[in-house]
């Protein structure tokens, strides 16, 4: 199957042919750098990680994403700090990178800063000015040598300039005029450069002293390290309007050619079926999740929607005084209507709970359990036998062959949540196979020699996998150990006392009393604990 990529331009998916055959050139914007990362940062760049994956198993592909450390949020926060900008910009990057990190969302090929290319931005509004796409108007600011403003004219770019939005000019034009700048030309005009103010940083120019607009920046180190046209842009869907319409009349006015030739944006996640926003109080950042959650089941948990359509991120608390749990609204008012207290956002905040995580962390925990057993009993039992899992698992109705339909997942359109249910069906016969129960699938019993050979042939068959997707890729045993250490954390579960239970348990068991082992085994599953018996005795995790 050739892959297939949804073009937000063409508003339909299209078979993806690369500019230059075997290589692909890649853009996703990155973060403005003047706090820490949110959920939503997360949403984008795991969708994107995968994405950049599974390209990599196709092409030789150049990755670039940018920092925009240069910009009005910084600035702000930074006279706030009394902080140098540039100096705040590159304390978030480095926290940006940690987030990333724990995510193991790789570090992009390029990851350049608009601090570090003023030039190409200059010698880009330049090229603008010169074919008649910007303007200058005078701006006194109170700076010496700040110059002029430049704008964008975006009736010279046309219709072509609503493409990507698909919006009504019209509309635009009277909507822009709510909060009209008398000075441009035209409502929509944006801004290319902006004159030095007063507390900015600012650099030298031909327009005079001031800083980039926002929308140049991506065009500039977009044509500097991919060429005036590259395959893939990504982002965000907010930044279809304006950054990335503006994008495309920026650089397309300057080159006189096609910029991208496919546009892909990824969903919104919703709080509670409500858009990610601050006042909401449903503002969580990456830390702040995986504070409580193992990192691997937050990427796991964004990848079970399509990186097109939105993620509800399900947020749960209780009313601190009475225990009640509170509904979206009442979370929201920070008022229990069970006893009508009344409390802060921060106490909600101390303890809420991820829905969609929890079920997460489960799942992730039964993909690395199956990889722990498949490897105990290939220590157990050696291989013998030339059938492969295809052969044995097929029937006259259906091939077995998961890995193919993982592989045609993510060639229609990267489709996470068909290449995580394949990978939930090769965990499906693998625990089959190491409880001795293919029988239920294939009609007959098989020796271990012939188990151990398909096994192997299983972890052959997921390695692919779980590289493309980042879940299940580490060594199991320190995951697992590491996996539940936070959730007993979460859950108030002393490590010491569920040992001493287990122990109790074992006692019973090969004393026979069968009695007391089931009641030491009630007293664990009321703690939140499940114990499973294993090939190598029995191990627990936290519920």
């Amino acid at each position: 199957m050739a892959l297939r990529v949804y073009n937000s331009l063409k508003k339909q998916k299209e078979d993806f042919i690369p500019l230059e055959d075997g290589k692909v050139g890649l853009y996703v914007c990155g973060v403005t750098p003047y706090d820490l990362s949110h959920i939503g940062h997360a949403r984008c760049y795991v969708a994107f990680d995968v994405i950049q994956r599974w390209l990599r198993e196709k092409y030789d592909v150049t990755y670039v994403r940018n920092f925009t450390d240069v910009d009005d949020k910084i600035i702000k926060r930074a006279n706030e700090n009394d902080e140098d900008p540039i100096g705040l910009a590159a304390r978030f990057i480095d926290a940006y990178h940690d987030d990333m990190a724990d995510l193991k969302v790789a570090k992009a090929d390029i990851e350049p800063k608009v601090s570090t290319h003023i030039q190409e931005i200059i010698d880009l509004v330049t090229t603008l000015e010169e074919k008649g796409f910007a303007y200058r108007i005078d701006a006194d600011t109170g700076v010496d040598g700040a110059g002029s403003d430049v704008y964008y004219r975006v009736e010279k770019f046309g219709d072509k300039y609503v493409e990507l939005s698909g919006r009504n000019m019209d509309d635009m034009m009277a909507g822009a005029r709510v909060d009209v700048d008398d000075r441009k030309e035209s409502p929509v005009d944006f801004a290319l450069w902006k004159a030095a103010k007063p507390g900015e940083v600012s650099w030298d120019s031909p327009f005079g002293k001031g800083r980039p607009g926002w929308h140049i920046e991506c065009s500039a180190m977009g044509k500097k390290h991919l060429g005036n046209t590259f395959d893939i842009h990504g982002g965000g869907r907010d930044l279809i309007f304006p950054h990335h319409t503006n994008e495309i009349a920026q650089s397309e006015g300057a080159t006189g050619e096609k910029y991208v030739n496919y546009w892909m944006h990824n969903g919104f996640v919703d709080f509670n079926g409500d858009k990610m926003s601050k006042s909401l109080g449903n503002f969580f950042t990456i830390r702040e999740v995986t504070s409580r959650y193992h990192a691997e089941a937050l990427r796991f948990f964004l990848l079970t929607a399509s990186y097109r359509s939105p993620i509800n991120f399900e947020v749960q608390s209780t009313c601190p005084d009475c225990g009640a749990a509170l509904t979206a609204d009442e979370q929201e008012a920070a008022k229990c209507n069970a006893c009508g207290s009344e409390s802060t956002m921060e106490v909600l905040r101390d303890k809420v709970i991820f829905p969609g995580l929890e079920e997460a962390e489960r799942t992730v925990a039964y993909i690395y359990e199956t990889i722990r057993d498949v490897a105990e009993y290939l220590q157990q039992h050696e291989p013998a036998g030339d059938v492969g899992l295809q052969d044995n698992f097929s029937s006259k109705d259906n091939t077995f062959a998961p890995w193919d339909d993982f592989a045609e997942a993510l060639d229609d359109d990267f489709s996470t949540p068909g290449a995580i249910a394949a990978l939930q069906e090769m965990c499906k016969v693998a625990n089959l196979l190491v409880r001795g129960r293919e029988k239920e699938l294939i009609g007959r019993k098989l020796k271990p020699p012939m188990r151990a050979a398909l096994l192997t042939e299983w972890q052959e068959k997921l390695a692919p996998m779980t590289k493309v997707l980042g879940v299940g890729d580490r060594d199991a045993v320190p995951f697992l150990l590491e996996q539940r250490e936070k959730r007993c954390k979460l859950k108030g579960i002393v490590p010491a006392d569920v040992d001493d239970l287990l122990a109790q348990r074992k006692a019973a068991r090969e004393a026979k009393d069968f009695a007391k082992a089931d009641e030491v085994r009630d007293t664990l599953t009321a703690l939140g604990v499940e114990v499973r018996d294993g090939l190598s005795g029995s191990v627990w995790t936290v519920l």
